[in-house]
């Protein structure tokens, strides 16, 4: 198949090239300059330098795809991101998926897919959830909700498939947050707030990237949260992840000084549950996660690490 990729040079979309590529898929990938087009290319897909915002200049090079998948995102690298830092990712999630919309039109797309986020539908008391909870957005993740709207109503008024996937929490020994978290606990300044106890459900890039591949192939319709199989206290994540690097455990502050040190945002989602599970799209789809626990995914970032001499 021939398929279209948004944010086909950051973390999850150069392994997604790779997987597509591999799998015998023609992967396309739009791109912003020259060094764009290398990643692209050695990763076995074809750039295509254009505006994710411009459905004109993306049609004017690519006249069909298959599949079109959006999986660009500007998640602010700020401890404490200001309503302002967010406004780049809200675009290009809202911006984003109206343009490829136009453009799955224009190229006869049958199968759309647009990356979204489980803590869209978190409940507020916490409790776990799945795809049939109503959607509880904040104002970080009204974009998600927007977006996912609008990609799920042009698969009616246009005829073709749309995946929404929605994400766990990602992590890979490449990604910002994984890197910052790993400098952090080796240097003892990323404490536990709290006590710890807020449940994550988190996933693996390698296996957010088989995932969609497999929706690509398999194309189911409607929406889907991709988590690892055990969801994860963060006290337990911080504390395993500084072991594994032979880092001393991390300390343990209230939550009113983490507020004052680390920002109203940094400290909410530290000790806040999302707890949820991809078994409808295991049943769906078939796939399995290669990291079915975060013990196996951090084993998988530690010995990354090791090989390029970060440890």
């Amino acid at each position: 198949m021939r398929v279209l990729v948004a944010g086909a040079t950051g973390v999850l979309g150069r392994r997604l090239v790779r997987h597509l590529s591999d799998g015998g898929h023609e992967a396309i990938g739009l791109t912003r300059d020259e060094r764009g087009d290398g990643i692209i290319r050695e990763l076995g897909g074809t750039p295509i330098r254009a505006n994710l915002f411009d459905a004109d200049e993306i049609t004017s090079q690519i006249d069909s795809t298959d599949a079109i998948i959006h999986a660009a995102t500007a998640i602010p690298k700020k401890q404490r991101p200001s309503g302002k830092d967010w406004e780049v990712n809200d675009r290009i999630r809202i911006r984003g998926v109206e343009s490829l919309v136009e453009v799955a039109r224009r190229t006869g797309a049958q199968h759309l897919i647009f990356q979204s986020i489980v803590w869209v539908a978190r409940p507020d008391d916490q409790s776990p959830f799945d795809e049939s909870a109503p959607l509880n957005p904040d104002s970080v993740t009204q974009s998600a909700a927007t977006a996912e709207r609008i990609a799920t109503n042009a698969s009616g008024e246009y005829g073709f498939t749309t995946t929404v996937i929605r994400g766990g929490w990602f992590y890979a020994p490449d990604a910002h947050h994984t890197l910052s978290f790993g400098d952090a606990l080796r240097k003892r300044m990323l404490p536990v707030i709290g006590d710890g106890e807020a449940r994550w459900s988190i996933l693996h890039v390698d296996d957010a990237a088989s995932a969609y591949a497999a929706a690509v192939e398999q194309r189911p319709e409607g929406i889907f949260h991709v988590v690892d199989d055990e969801p994860v206290k963060v006290g337990e994540f911080f504390r395993h992840f500084a072991e594994r690097q032979g880092a001393k455990p991390p300390r343990s502050i209230p939550v009113w000084l983490a507020r004052l040190l680390a920002g109203s945002f940094s400290t909410e989602f530290a000790t806040t549950s999302f707890v949820t599970n991809a078994n409808r799209f295991k049943e769906t789809t078939g796939w399995r996660p290669a990291y079915p626990t975060f013990r196996e995914g951090l084993d998988q970032v530690i010995d990354t690490w090791v090989s390029e001499g970060r440890l």
